[in-house]
């Protein structure tokens, strides 16, 4: 469901990583890899837009050999892989922080929040073993009597997918900045560092128009970015609302899609 979409006239490519650029087995493959290189060698900027963090969105890049700012943290933070300088960092307010850790206690769900360099969780649970296979990394245990002098670029929490869906209005009601990212998973940055936000911030910095952007993405955190460009681009597994907004669907994650696509890119530039 690609072949309508003129993709010689992408000057861009924005990607989200888990659920898109990643498996689902959290890992970027060999051949997605190759694929980021060809685009970024016809002199496109690839741009990841990803709910990971630095450490992580910076190993992608440099694996990549993509020269190209980075975003990270859901929106919260740019940096630039080649100098390792943040160029914006947006963190969340004292309302925010104190409002997300009220519903997490209030609704039953377990709680992360990032910090730059760490992520911390309150306790051992189904959030920390979440992250462990999303990020590969080790969230600390923290101290939430901490929280408020802490300064936090983004906040997660987990329930079973179910139980989500139970929640979610309430959630939203309660803090509308929030978005579930994945079946499982709420999170939430502040109001003017979303991924669009970051974005925007990005194309200005290239001197490229939204419209002449191709993106790909997943899950509800991408919905915001995905409507405001030319070419947005669906995966198969992808969330019904980002089904919605999309102009073509991309192979499942699972099926290497952002490689199949990234691919059909590259030779419609004539790599």
């Amino acid at each position: 469901m690609l072949d309508h979409l003129d993709l010689s006239a992408v000057r861009a490519v924005a990607v989200d990583v888990d659920g898109t650029l990643a498996g689902p087995d959290s890992r970027v493959s060999d051949r997605t890899i190759r694929a980021l290189r060809a685009v970024s060698a016809l002199d496109l900027p690839v741009i990841l837009l990803t709910g990971r963090t630095r450490r992580n969105a910076m190993e992608i890049s440099r694996q990549a050999d993509l020269p190209h700012l980075a975003v990270a943290c859901n929106g919260a933070l740019v940096f630039d892989p080649v100098t390792d300088e943040d160029l914006l960092v947006t963190p969340m307010s004292q309302a925010d922080k104190q409002t997300f850790r009220e519903l997490a206690e209030d609704l039953g769900m377990d709680l992360t929040w990032w910090t730059r360099n760490q992520m911390y969780v309150a306790s051992e649970g189904p959030m920390r073993d979440t992250i462990r296979v999303l990020n590969g990394e080790e969230a600390e245990i923290g101290d939430l009597a901490d929280l408020d002098g802490t300064v936090v670029l983004k906040m997660m929490a987990w329930a079973s997918s179910d139980r989500m869906d139970e929640v979610t209005g309430e959630i939203h009601r309660r803090l509308p900045g929030s978005q579930r990212s994945m079946d499982d998973i709420v999170e939430a940055v502040d109001q003017d560092s979303t991924k669009w936000h970051a974005l925007e911030w990005v194309l200005r910095r290239y001197d490229i128009a939204p419209d002449d952007v191709l993106g790909a993405g997943d899950g509800g955190n991408d919905v915001g970015w995905l409507s405001r460009i030319g070419f947005p681009v669906a995966m198969g597994n992808a969330r019904p609302e980002v089904l919605q907004v999309a102009r073509g669907v991309a192979p499942s994650n699972a099926d290497d899609g952002a490689a199949h696509l990234l691919e059909r890119l590259a030779a419609a530039h004539g790599a």
